[in-house]
């Protein structure tokens, strides 16, 4: 039995394919190395585009290209693309940077807070780790207790449909008493997460990622599994990815060719369009 995506669901990943084929053209007439990752590389992978019950992108941008990306965002994205963190936007609720399409305005659906925004996609920094198997270990760990302050900062935004663990769930649910935005400041937390980030060398690190996407430690894997970087076909044009797909898909979801059942299948839509202004 195959599995039909909602015509809501289907309507926003045409959206977020268009934003794709955009900002990888802007990274590719300047120079960005990037490649898709996590769920994004499945779907091109896998699906040659979306996973079908899946509405969101991943692309990770090595750190040298991200900051440099960054100091050109206004002066490379066309009028309706604007990108944002939280160094740009005090408001901000993650750390990591989102590409939005002012023409579609969504809601978000994961936390309670559920605001207006735009349509967008995640650029993530990929930054580097100590070689060092123990100096390695400490720093994941040291780098996720910070980013649990910050969820704590930003417990409104804490996606309640995600899949935890029973003392996970429980403990958001117990801290969920205690008003933690109140007296946690997320800016500085992301702030001081930023510069434990930005310490570790890229170009001199075997084991790279970023700390700040959903599967936490998984999203740490052997850097040669980016080799040279492969280009994949999603949707109708071509995109970069690991050199070495098998590798990354294996350690972050083990077989990862085989399909959920039906049963097993939950709509994972992030977002719902409100209103869309595109010609």
């Amino acid at each position: 039995m195959e599995f039909h995506p909602s015509e809501s669901l289907s309507q926003l990943q045409k959206i977020d394919t268009e934003m794709l084929r955009d900002i990888v053209d802007i990274f590719d007439k300047h120079d960005i190395r990037y490649f898709l990752i996590a769920g994004s590389l499945l779907g091109a992978v896998r699906h040659k585009g979306f996973i079908p019950w899946d509405d969101d992108l991943d692309i990770g941008v090595p750190r040298p290209d991200y900051e440099k990306f960054m100091d050109h965002k206004d002066e490379w994205l066309t009028d309706h693309y604007m990108a944002k963190n939280f160094q740009s936007d005090s408001n901000y609720k993650y750390y990591i940077t989102r590409v939005y399409d002012k023409r579609v305005k969504v809601r978000e659906l994961r936390g309670r807070d559920t605001a207006a925004t735009f349509a967008s996609l995640d650029l993530f920094p990929i930054d580097g780790t100590p070689n060092n198997i123990l100096l390695r270990k400490l720093f994941i760990n040291k780098v996720l207790f910070y980013r649990m302050l910050a969820s704590l900062a930003n417990f409104n935004n804490i996606d309640q449909h995600r899949s935890r663990g029973h003392l996970e769930k429980k403990f958001i649910s117990i801290m969920g008493f205690f008003n933690t935005e109140k007296w946690l400041n997320k800016n500085k937390i992301y702030n001081h997460i930023d510069k434990l980030l930005r310490r570790q060398n890229y170009a001199d690190s075997l084991y790279v990622g970023s700390l700040m996407g959903a599967y936490r430690k998984k999203e740490i894997f052997d850097k040669s599994f980016i080799g040279s970087r492969s280009q994949y076909r999603f949707a109708d044009f071509n995109v970069y990815g690991p050199e070495n797909y098998d590798g990354y898909l294996k350690h972050m979801y083990g077989n990862y060719m085989e399909l959920p059942t039906i049963e097993q299948i939950k709509e994972k839509q992030h977002f719902e369009i409100i209103m869309e202004k595109r010609k």
